[in-house]
């Protein structure tokens, strides 16, 4: 992705000189929108073929593995559903968020559906199907052995023990220095994604260790980097797969407009664990 670098939030340290690095979980090491979209099948193949979202157009002729429009279109359809449930009080769980998200989707596709495939669709089965991006949990192991680790969710303790043991993510086999969920950061879901960091600070600081040697490490550029941004915290953007479903605009918006101010930039993970390991070897 032929983009500038924005300028960085802060000054960055050296990379060994930060103590922590945090992490996104879903959609930063574990890979779900084309299992969102496999777990839909039921839904999608009772729609007309000339449904926009059925539409075989893949997105781009220059990204390998482009997705198609019509999958890109029930990607953001699925995501206006779960913002907008996020939102609703009383708080749900993980696996009523899903429920209600497969309801919602398919009465707006107009589509028939039963409460079983509901369900099923927040059911520990299909959240254990989400893996890990290649290369992920070796890189999480390279980066423990010169850092603390925190997971930082705004999904549930419920999603991430299922995830966690999942043999398809493993992430239960990374060492990990504190986990934070959705239940430790409030109920305001119009500040979620500031409050997960504020909280990961929060606690850093209380443990002797500066805002500024953390270091968080995230592919979504509105729930993570934005954030960073806002409340003064280094970051790593990982690009991972947001060219392959359409991101390419989003990410020229936000440095268009200095939404984000990342200090590095990867693939992948284990280009920044490959770095980590480059630097350490150089002393």
């Amino acid at each position: 992705m032929a983009l500038p670098m924005p300028e960085p939030t802060s000054p960055p340290l050296p990379l060994l000189q930060y103590k922590v690095l945090s992490f996104d979980i879903y959609g930063s090491l574990i890979e779900y929108k084309a299992h969102i979209l496999h777990a839909f099948q039921p839904l999608l193949l009772r729609l007309t073929a000339t449904s926009p979202f059925l539409d075989p157009e893949p997105l781009s002729s220059t990204i390998p593995d482009s997705a198609t429009k019509g999958s890109i279109e029930f990607l953001k359809l699925f995501q206006r559903q779960e913002d907008a449930i996020k939102l609703e009080k009383p708080v749900k769980g993980f696996d009523q968020i899903l429920q209600e998200i497969w309801r919602r989707v398919a009465k707006e596709l107009d589509v028939e559906s039963s409460e079983d495939e509901a369900r099923h669709f927040g059911s520990e089965t299909v959240i254990a199907s989400w893996p890990t991006f290649p290369g992920t949990l070796e890189a999480l192991k390279t980066l423990s052995k010169h850092f603390k680790l925190v997971a930082l969710s705004n999904i549930d303790r419920y999603a991430w023990d299922i995830t966690a043991s999942s043999p398809t993510s493993r992430l239960g086999e990374v060492d990990w220095w504190k986990v934070f969920t959705a239940e430790d950061f409030g109920t305001d879901a119009d500040r979620a994604d500031d409050a997960k960091l504020e909280t990961l600070i929060e606690y850093a600081t209380d443990q002797s260790i500066q805002k500024g040697e953390i270091l968080h490490v995230a592919q979504s550029l509105g729930h993570d980097q934005a954030p960073a941004k806002r409340l003064g915290l280094s970051s790593v953007w990982l690009v991972g797969d947001g060219p392959k479903w359409g991101k390419e605009a989003e990410s020229k918006m936000a440095l268009e407009k200095k939404l984000v101010g990342y200090a590095w930039r990867f693939q992948d993970l284990k280009g920044l664990a490959e770095e980590v390991e480059r630097v350490a070897k150089e002393g």
